[in-house]
């Protein structure tokens, strides 16, 4: 499907608008009529906004996706373990039930994998009911009956047995995929001199990989070159990689030049989200800032990169290229490798469990 945005019109719009209108966004005088107007894109940015993902009101592969996911519920259809793998709200529901009832089903994706099929036959074969994987009537009705409304945990991120932390205390041996963002004829921030976010993003990929080499790591990346990586394919390279971490690297941007600073993003959905993203986030913000970024902080999202990846997964932003000084910083290959330097730092300190400072 072809990317939507405010202008556009036909049969792809009108679909968008209906799955809109059946999620209860409202759409204006618009209404369903096959044209992306003001109230569409509207309608758009807000479910954007709610489900965690860019708010750019454009229509992209991961908000058609997360349209599409949105519109299932628990109970619509028999849920197994199949390639390729039932998603959506439905399955995110039942992760959620079952991470509340004590039986685990990994992180809360809204992907139905192995480990969730573990927990649905564990769940079974506990409720007395068939052991055989499949998400029917029967095993809707007993695990909405066994519903724990008493325990106060709904609604909450339930936390995982490790803190956050993985029991490796050195990076040799450990899987790295670092996936230097866009490239081909997707060029991302464009800075005013003309600095592209792609060629930044790979320049400081390519000598992040060298400096994780160097320190023993298997690293694999998404691209080498200039080409141009479907945002899917970028988390099945890693997948298959069996990466044990996935730096995405990026650029931010602003209509306001004043904008500054770094920011790094790990995997949230609602309540949900992955405490050993977030401690690496962390760390690679705190190292960051440490040669001489603004700190913006680390925030949880639902970026594609970060929902369809296994492994321990982290976008970073460690500058703006709208705002001149950073871009004309960055020009400097004393900036590349400042920034590839502080990110192989963060993620030392993530394994070593380094103490973060305190914030003031």
């Amino acid at each position: 499907m072809r990317d939507l945005s405010r202008g556009d019109r036909g049969k792809e719009v009108l679909d968008v608008q209906r799955r809109l209108r059946a999620l209860g966004y409202e759409l204006g005088r618009e209404g369903i009529d096959g044209f992306f107007g003001p109230h569409t894109e509207l309608a758009v940015r807000t479910f954007q906004q709610r489900r965690g993902l860019l708010v750019d009101g454009v229509v992209g592969a991961n908000t058609w996706r997360e349209l599409v996911e949105a519109g299932y519920r628990l109970g619509d259809r028999l849920l197994y373990l199949r390639e390729p793998p039932f998603r959506g709200d439905d399955v995110l529901e039942l992760q959620v039930r079952l991470n509340l009832l004590g039986f685990n089903s990994g992180p809360e994706r809204g992907i139905l994998d192995e480990g969730v099929e573990r927990a649905v036959l564990e769940f079974q074969r506990n409720a007395g009911l068939t052991v055989d994987g499949i998400v029917g009537e029967q095993t809707v009705a007993k695990l909405r009956a066994l519903r724990k409304a008493e325990t106060g945990r709904e609604g909450k991120k339930i936390p995982e047995r490790d803190g956050g932390f993985v029991a490796a205390r050195s990076l040799a041996g450990q899987t790295v995929t670092i996936d230097p963002g866009h490239g081909g004829d997707d060029p991302g921030v464009v800075a005013a001199d003309g600095l592209a976010e792609k060629d930044l993003a790979l320049a400081l990929g390519l000598r992040l990989a060298e400096l994780l080499r160097a320190e023993g790591c298997r690293v694999h990346l998404t691209r080498e070159d200039d080409r141009a990586v479907h945002v899917y394919r970028r988390a099945e390279l890693a997948n298959a990689a069996g990466s044990d971490y996935f730096l995405s690297l990026h650029c931010n941007g602003n209509e306001s030049p004043l904008a500054a600073g770094a920011a790094c993003y790990y995997f949230q959905r609602g309540h949900y989200y992955s405490e050993h993203g977030r401690r690496l986030a962390d760390h690679l913000g705190a190292r960051l800032a440490a040669a001489g970024a603004r700190a913006l902080g680390s925030f949880g999202r639902n970026y594609a990169v970060l929902r369809e990846t296994r492994a321990i997964a982290v976008v970073v932003e460690p500058l703006f290229l709208t705002n001149p000084a950073e871009a004309a910083a960055a020009r400097s290959p004393a900036w590349v490798e400042d920034a590839a330097q502080a990110l192989a730092g963060g993620l030392r300190d993530y394994v070593a469990r380094a103490p973060l400072a305190p914030e003031a």
